[in-house]
Formats: C-alpha cells, structure tokens, sequence
C-alpha cells in the first residue's frame, strides 16, 4: 500500500473511532470503590522450630607417625622419559603389619605414594600441577602386607619436563585400624 493511501484510510477511520468512544460510560457513571482502610488478615508468624539435638563437632583424626616404620625412596639420579618412582616400607615390628592406601583424586588417581615435586632453585611446585581440577577416582583401596621385619613396595612414574627437582614423597594411609603417615626422604633427580 502507497503512503498516501495508506494515511486517507487513517484519516477516514478516525471519526468512526471517535464515535466508539462516546459510546463507552463516562467516569462519573462508574462505581467509586472506596480504599481499604483495614489491615489485611494475615498468618500469625510461626514459632520457631526447636533446636534439633547436634552431634558434637569432632575433628577429623590427624595422621599419625609410626615410629617403627620407616620408608625409602629410590629415584634414578639422571633419567630420560618417565621417572619411576619406588617406595619401600620397612616394619621392624615383630608382627606384619597391612597398610591400606586410597586412590588419591590430587595425584592421577594413584595410590601410593604420594608425591610433590620442586623445581631445584625456585622450589616451584610443578606436581601435582598447581591449580588444576581434581579427578574423581574410585574410592578402591590398595592392600599390602609387611611381614615381621620386612618390606612392602608401591611404584609408580611420572612425566616431567627436562629440568632439575626435587622429589618428597609418602603415604598416606591405614595401618590397622590407625591413620598413618610414612614420609620418605627426598630426593633430587636430573630429567634430560
């Protein structure tokens, strides 16, 4: 449609608009609703819900040094590609002892042992790699068994970039029925 068409249609419907709206009741012939001077009814606040009887707070229980076990950890001093890693517990009880290690979401969903690694110099912590999201692992656990005055092994590798570290390790776990820690040594590796 043509703009002048368009505005004579406008123009031509105006005065039948007009009339439609004398047609409509003045305001003087509608009710008048008088304002609502009373409070509206409202709910009585509730009471409060009684206090619900509380466990006592009891903090988790901190790991706790075995004084006759010991560990070691062997790192070759010079190493190309993946740096194997060998933890070994010595029990110089005269009874086996069974170390039980959870999959760790911090360090790849290893078991044992834990470890953290420094760049030589900076002491910059390059793993478990700052920042990064933890991975959620299955909460299997890994058993072991030291015999009287004996040995348990755990292994595993990682993947660092050429450079020279520091290595500290442990484990982090139970022995019998005890939370345990069994820190090893650290150690300095080379990676070419």
């Amino acid at each position: 449609m043509k703009p002048r068409t368009l505005l004579l249609t406008a123009l031509l419907t105006l005065p039948l608009l007009a009339a439609a709206q004398g047609t409509e009741p003045t305001p003087s012939t509608l009710p008048e609703i008088p304002p609502v001077t009373t409070p509206l009814p409202s709910t009585p606040p509730a009471a409060p819900a009684p206090a619900l009887p509380t466990a006592p707070s009891v903090p988790a229980p901190a790991a706790v040094a075995l004084p006759d076990v010991q560990a070691n950890l062997f790192v070759p001093r010079t190493v190309t590609g993946k740096v194997g890693l060998t933890f070994t517990v010595r029990s110089s009880r005269n009874a086996p002892i069974t170390f039980s290690v959870r999959r760790d979401n911090d360090q790849n969903c290893t078991t044992a042992p834990q470890v953290r690694v420094l760049e030589v110099g900076t002491r910059a912590v390059v793993y478990p790699v700052p920042g990064a999201s933890p991975r959620v692992c299955a909460q299997d656990l890994e058993t072991k068994t030291a015999p009287a005055k004996g040995n348990v092994t755990f292994t595993r590798e990682l993947e660092l970039a050429p450079g020279e570290y520091m290595v500290e390790s442990w484990l982090t776990g139970f022995a019998g029925d005890l939370l345990v820690k069994v820190p090893a040594a650290p150690m300095r590796i080379t990676v070419k």
